[in-house]
């Protein structure tokens, strides 16, 4: 009976070993985004490292790659990477990727230098100004639709420094993303007291990891993380991975 039970304890290990070991390998590309993801994060930030248990679950490992944006976009979306790590909805990119569940979520807001005097109760009162962004950025995509004058920079360093430099009137960036960057790079190190953010924000966007479409099992790889993320919320996993990051 006990070398029956060894037996069975032996051949289920080999089975879950075998599992792991063929666990397919899926290519994300993404953004330095801090303190979402970076590669310069421990576990490349608390989003990486949620999608990663996320993928696991569902029985898939992931790779990421950081690169600008909108070479992020366009490579995943053309299939040179399955997918993106963290990005926004847009009816023009559910196109090309199918959309995993919601993942997380982040407020875009509009910062100015402090003494500006702008307000705004709609949007359409912050058309006169020059706006600068995140190129490929989905707030800017839709702020350009709108006729804004957006002035795009491959990620949010520059724009502040243009804002700060008064060659920008506002710029728009994740509320997150902003006071991580304004506390830890060290070339905004002089900034700190230098911006307002204004309210409300311009709107909440949900994060997703969508797969694209050039892939023909896209539909089962979100299928599988979706049920993955129910599975990880109802265990209090997901409320784990994020308290383990202070968030």
């Amino acid at each position: 009976m006990i070398m029956s039970y060894v037996k069975f304890w032996f051949l289920a290990v080999l089975l879950s070993v075998k599992v792991v070991a063929n666990a397919e390998t899926l290519k994300l590309a993404t953004v330095e985004w801090p303190p979402f993801y970076s590669s310069s994060l421990p576990e490349n930030g608390f989003y990486s490292a949620l999608t990663k248990e996320i993928f696991k679950r569902a029985g898939y490992d992931i790779q990421i790659k950081f690169l600008p944006w909108k070479r992020a976009l366009e490579s995943a979306r053309n299939g040179s990477y399955d997918g993106l790590l963290g990005a926004y909805f847009s009816e023009d990119r559910a196109k090309d990727f199918v959309y995993t569940e919601e993942v997380a979520n982040n407020d875009e807001v509009f910062v100015q230098k402090k003494g500006k005097g702008i307000t705004y109760s709609t949007i359409n009162d912050l058309k006169a100004f020059k706006i600068g962004g995140m190129r490929g950025g989905a707030q800017v995509e839709e702020l350009k639709k709108m006729g804004f004058n957006i002035d795009e920079a491959a990620n949010s360093i520059p724009n502040m420094q243009k804002l700060a430099a008064g060659r920008l009137d506002l710029i728009i960036v994740g509320k997150q993303e902003f006071n991580f960057q304004l506390a830890n790079e060290p070339v905004l190190h002089n900034f700190q007291n230098l911006f307002d953010v204004l309210e409300p924000p311009y709107k909440s966007f949900g994060l997703f990891n969508p797969i694209t479409k050039r892939r023909p099992d896209a539909m089962e790889i979100v299928a599988k993380f979706n049920s993955a993320l129910a599975e990880v919320k109802a265990d209090g996993t997901y409320e784990a991975v994020l308290s383990r990051f202070g968030q």
